[in-house]
C-alpha cells in the first residue's frame, strides 16, 4: 500500500511537470512569435524608408533586441557615430546612432544618387549631415509607429520624432534619464552591399497606464461621453449663416454720402467668376462663381471647402477694388446743415411739418 502511495506521488508530480513544461514551452513560442513579428515589422519600416532615397538600396541583413541601462548605451555611442536626439511623448527622450558606413551611404545616396563602394574615411558628423538624415529619420519612425500599431510593442515605437543633432557623445549622460532602454539593433546593408553598418534606436521602457477605475470615474466616464454625443447632436443641427460675396469696392466718403437712387457701381467682368462665400465674421471659407438653378440665383463651388484657389488659378481677392461709378442724375454735394436749420431734437419737433410733395400723374 505505501509502494502505491508512493508511485502515485511520483505520477502526480510527473504529470504536473509535463503539464507546466507544455505551459512554458507555449509562452516560449508564443514569446518568439511576438519578436519576429516585431523584427518584421522593423526591417519594413527601414525598407521603405530606404526605397524613398533613390540609389540607397538599403536592406536589413539581421536584427538584434537587447535592453541595457545608461552605461550600456553611452558605451555604443563610438566616435565617428551620428547622434540625433529623438523626442516623445511628455518627457520622454530616445536616441538614433548610425555607424559612420550608414552615415557615409546615406549621405552619398542623397548628394550622388549611389551608394560608393570605397572604404569610409573617418570623420565627425556635421550639422550638414543631420540636414539630410533628419527627414529620413522622421520617416522611419513613423513608418515603424504605423507597422507596430497592433503590436504589443505599440507603446515602445510610438509619439517619437527627430529631435536634435549631437555632435558630442559627452553630454548624452545628462540628457538621457536614469533607467532600462531598449536597444533596437538593425545591421543594414546599402547601396546592394556596398556598405554595411548598424543602425540603432535606443527607446526608453514605455510607460505603464492603469486601466482599473473607480465606479465614480467610471460614472463621469460615462456622463462626459453623454454629454459630448448630446453636444454633437445640437452642434450639428444648428444652422450656418453663410455670405456670398461677389465683389468689393473702394468709395470715399464723399461720393458714397452722393448715392442716390439710379446711381450704378459697375463691377468688373471677373466678379462673376470668383464669388466668394465668407462666414458671418467675413472669413472666407470657399470661392465659387454665380450661377443659376431652377430659376433661382445659385453659387457653384469650384474648389472644395476650404480651399480659395481652383483649378483655374483664381482666388479670393485680398483687397477691395476701387469703385467704378456711373451717375444716374446730377450729383450733388453731400448733405451739410445749414446755419438756419434747428440743432436740437426739440426745436425738430416745434417745427412745422411741411406736407408732402405730390408727384405729377
Amino acid at each position: 500500500m505505501m509502494m502505491d502511495q508512493a508511485e502515485a506521488k511520483v505520477m502526480d508530480e510527473t504529470v504536473r511537470g509535463n503539464a507546466l513544461g507544455k505551459m512554458a514551452t507555449r509562452h516560449r513560442a508564443a514569446q518568439a512569435q511576438q519578436r519576429a513579428v516585431f523584427e518584421a515589422a522593423l526591417r519594413v519600416a527601414f525598407g521603405r524608408m530606404s526605397a524613398d532615397c533613390r540609389g540607397l538600396e538599403g536592406i536589413v541583413r539581421g536584427v538584434t533586441l537587447t535592453t541595457g541601462a545608461l552605461a550600456e548605451v553611452l558605451d555604443l555611442a563610438e566616435s565617428g557615430m551620428f547622434l540625433a536626439l529623438l523626442e516623445g511623448r511628455g518627457d520622454r527622450m530616445g536616441l538614433l546612432m548610425a555607424s559612420p558606413a550608414v552615415l557615409a551611404g546615406m549621405v552619398e545616396a542623397q548628394t550622388t544618387g549611389r551608394v560608393d563602394q570605397a572604404e569610409v574615411a573617418p570623420r565627425i558628423p556635421t550639422r550638414m549631415d543631420a540636414a539630410l538624415l533628419a527627414p529620413m529619420i522622421d520617416t522611419f519612425l513613423r513608418l515603424a509607429e504605423a507597422r507596430c500599431a497592433e503590436l504589443p510593442q505599440s507603446a515602445l515605437v510610438s509619439g517619437y520624432g527627430y529631435g536634435s543633432f549631437i555632435d558630442n557623445p559627452r553630454p548624452l549622460g545628462l540628457m538621457l534619464e536614469e533607467g532600462q532602454f531598449h536597444i533596437l539593433r538593425l545591421h543594414v546593408a546599402l547601396g546592394f552591399g556596398a556598405k554595411e553598418g548598424d543602425w540603432f534606436l535606443i527607446l526608453p521602457e514605455p510607460e505603464v497606464k492603469s486601466h482599473s477605475l473607480s465606479q465614480a470615474d467610471l460614472q463621469d466616464a460615462e456622463l462626459e461621453s453623454d454629454w459630448q454625443e448630446r453636444l454633437q447632436v445640437a452642434i450639428s443641427e444648428s444652422g450656418v449663416v453663410l455670405e456670398s460675396v461677389l465683389c468689393r469696392v473702394q468709395l470715399t466718403l464723399t461720393d458714397a454720402l452722393r448715392l442716390r437712387v439710379g446711381d450704378m457701381l459697375r463691377l468688373p467682368d471677373s466678379a462673376l467668376e470668383t464669388l466668394t462665400l465668407e462666414s458671418i465674421a467675413h472669413t472666407a471659407l470657399g470661392i465659387g462663381r454665380l450661377g443659376q438653378a431652377r430659376g433661382q440665383r445659385a453659387v457653384r463651388l469650384t474648389a472644395d471647402p476650404g480651399h480659395l484657389t481652383d483649378a483655374t488659378g483664381a482666388s479670393v481677392p485680398q483687397f477691395a477694388l476701387p469703385a467704378s461709378i456711373v451717375w444716374g442724375q446730377p450729383s450733388q454735394p453731400p448733405f451739410v446743415p445749414s446755419a438756419g436749420e434747428p440743432e436740437s431734437l426739440a426745436e425738430i419737433d416745434a417745427a412745422p411739418q411741411a406736407a408732402p410733395d405730390t408727384p405729377d400723374a
